[in-house]
């Protein structure tokens, strides 16, 4: 029996209230577990607040004011929150707002296309049902990010584009998309060859030799203009600013360690099945309706799961760059349950209707706890890591400081520092190092020149993420520690903030003349020494290098302390700045601050205690042969300090 217009708006009034009471229960979830902090479940949100602020301050679009940068892969979802920066600073809560909004209207758009497509109220109001049941949509409809607003852009440009094809109004609407999700220029490319597709199907269908080309200009010209009007300016923007089209996030954050991710499929597609099994399942008979009402959706569908794959080795936040896919699951479910009804006798289709209808709902609201327990806990990791760490540093730190961080999104809007972004996305110096650099000392090798050229402050890190930066002394001191007891969003359960002391010191110019000069290319110029005293067990030593030319070979250092009798009774052999500046990493003109802490032994003799340094190859033990004022077997004598005698003290003997 068809369903009449007034029973139509008494479903979807239903379904509506339904989502807001859904959306109000994760909300009173999320607050359990924050302890009646409101929060977000993702440190991006803060990045959108960062954004939008300097906008609405008139900085432009920049995250470190007066920095322009295409740092933002949503930039209309940026532009909406600096509107609401100019009346509010209640950022997150006018941001969790909107989501919330945008998922409402979300639901009822996908009411209006399903119902188009199916031609039935009845199925229009199942999808509908089914979307506003979607676990991760409700989380994130209440994660203040563009996730939802671009699943209702997106639907609503493919319901105009079924209604009516590609004209100005669906142009616009795919151009607003492409704003708040870079994937929605795919959307419009695959618009575009449909079209282009049909278009060339009519021609032939006409037998006319010749291309009408007044016709495709007619077709394609105007959308494609509107189009570019929409996309256009922030793809300049991108290039006048960085020399690159796309937002910053996709030369941080795209590219795979293999042409394609099996992985990346198989996590967003398991993700989509539970979703809602049954919707899943009904989606293979759903294909093939689909694909003869719109083809599009089913482009579409594909498209976006194997173009991730292509992009990125594994899924970010819950899948939230395929979760917009989710209403059209949803949609290509409900046909294809309308298909499998239509193929059944009459008299077993309300029973066999009634059951689909059942487990449609069942299967979808079964995981309902769960993604408000994940919001909670996303909230609440974001809230005790990224939060407290932001409010700790607008406290502890000067107001000039640059801070060199992971994630950059709470931190920058909470403490009103500068920030370098170890993550490229808005330091596009960083790139280099994350997409060439393999994992490990390389790509800290690589991060140590970087942070060096711009002397940040302080680093705001997970230790785990940058292990052999994070355990150097010479570079990295601790100052204080955060913690989560959980990991379901986070980066990593510990972050620490250390004050940093950078190796690498500019220099206009190659100084002379130097102490010493070792192999043709590497300079000692100078040093800074504190001899041992009766209360320290360390002997301090700076080294400070500087060289001429590039350098092909990784050296070791090795400092050596010799007794009266000329033997070794104390030493440290290792790379420079144990590690994170290899000679090999070197640029002409570099001067590389070196320290070497070394154990001393307070029971050794009184007498004459000589510093001699030099470099040699680890594999072959060979030194490099050097220059200087005092010069022993290729070690340099730097100086030389007296040790006191005490009673009843010893000499114990070193082997070199």
């Amino acid at each position: 029996m068809p369903i009449t217009r007034k029973q139509t708006t008494i479903g979807l009034v239903a379904i509506t209230l339904l989502t807001f009471l859904l959306l109000s229960l994760f909300l009173m979830t999320e607050l359990r577990w924050t302890e009646g902090e409101l929060g977000v479940p993702l440190d991006d949100a803060w990045i959108h607040y960062q954004f939008a602020r300097n906008i609405s301050q008139g900085q432009g679009f920049s995250f470190n004011p007066g920095e322009p940068t295409p740092g933002s892969t949503a930039p209309l979802w940026t532009l909406l929150l600096a509107g609401l920066a100019t009346v509010t600073e209640q950022m997150v809560v006018g941001s969790i707002m909107l989501s919330a909004l945008f998922l409402v209207l979300t639901v009822l758009l996908t009411f209006g296309l399903t119902s188009h497509l199916s031609d039935s109220r009845g199925f229009g109001l199942l999808a509908a049902l089914g979307v506003a049941l979607t676990g991760r949509l409700l989380w994130a409809g209440l994660a203040g990010m563009e996730t939802t607003a671009f699943a209702a852009v997106s639907v609503t440009a493919v319901w105009l584009y079924a209604k009516r094809g590609l004209g100005p109004a669906s142009a616009l609407l795919f151009g607003l998309a492409s704003q708040l999700r870079p994937e929605g220029h795919v959307l419009f490319l695959l618009a575009l060859l449909d079209t282009g597709w049909v278009f060339l199907r009519e021609a032939r269908r006409s037998h006319k030799k010749r291309l009408d080309w007044l016709a495709l200009a007619r077709q394609f010209g105007f959308p494609l203009l509107i189009y570019l009007v929409v996309a256009l300016p922030y793809t300049l923007f991108g290039l006048a600013t960085t020399g690159k089209p796309f937002p910053n996030t996709f030369y941080a954050k795209a590219g795979t360690e293999h042409f394609f991710s099996f992985r990346t499929l198989q996590e967003s597609i398991r993700l989509h099945w539970q979703d809602n099994y049954l919707a899943f399942l009904l989606l293979i008979p759903g294909i093939i309706p689909t694909w003869r009402r719109c083809r599009l959706i089913v482009a579409w569908l594909f498209m976006l799961l194997i173009l991730t794959a292509f992009t990125v080795d594994f899924i970010w936040h819950h899948g939230r760059y395929t979760l917009p896919l989710a209403p059209f699951v949803v949609i290509t479910a409900v046909l294809g349950g309308q298909w499998i009804l239509q193929h059944l006798p009459a008299r077993s289709r309300p029973w066999v209707g009634a059951i689909i209808v059942i487990l449609f709902v069942i299967m979808a609201a079964v995981r309902l706890p769960l993604w408000a327990t994940y919001l909670g806990q996303n909230s609440r990791e974001i809230l005790l890591m990224d939060v407290a760490m932001g409010n700790w540093l607008a406290q502890n730190t000067p107001p000039d400081a640059l801070i060199a961080v992971d994630d950059i999104g709470a931190i920058g809007y909470l403490s009103g520092r500068e920030i370098f972004d170890l993550n490229g996305l808005i330091s596009p110096e960083m790139w280099p190092v994350i997409r060439d650099e393999p994992q490990g000392y390389l790509k800290n090798e690589a991060a140590t020149r970087i942070l060096s050229s711009v002397q940040a402050d302080y680093l705001a890190i997970f230790p785990l993420w940058h292990w052999e930066l994070a355990n150097n002394s010479q570079v990295a001191k601790p100052i204080t520690r955060f913690q989560v007891d959980s990991r379901t969003i986070i980066g990593d359960q510990e972050a620490v903030v250390y004050k940093t002391q950078w190796p690498y010191i500019e220099a206009a110019a190659v100084l002379s003349p130097p102490l010493a000069v070792l192999g043709e290319d590497i300079s000692l110029f100078d040093y800074q020494f504190t001899a041992p005293t009766h209360k320290e067990d360390l002997l301090e030593l700076t080294l400070f290098w500087q060289n001429q030319r590039p350098v092909t070979n990784r050296y070791d250092v090795f400092v050596h302390i010799l007794n009266p009798d000329g033997e070794i009774v104390a030493q440290s052999d290792h790379e420079p700045v144990q590690g994170l500046a290899p000679t090999n990493r070197w640029q002409p003109g570099d001067i590389i601050r070196d320290d070497h802490s070394i154990n001393w032994s307070q029971d050794l003799a009184g007498g004459t205690y000589s510093v001699r340094v030099g470099m040699y190859l680890r594999d072959t033990g060979e030194r490099l042969p050097a220059k200087a004022a005092v010069v022993i077997d290729n070690a340099v004598e730097l100086t030389t300090f007296e040790w006191p005698a005490v009673a009843g003290s010893t000499d114990p003997k070193q082997g070199s």
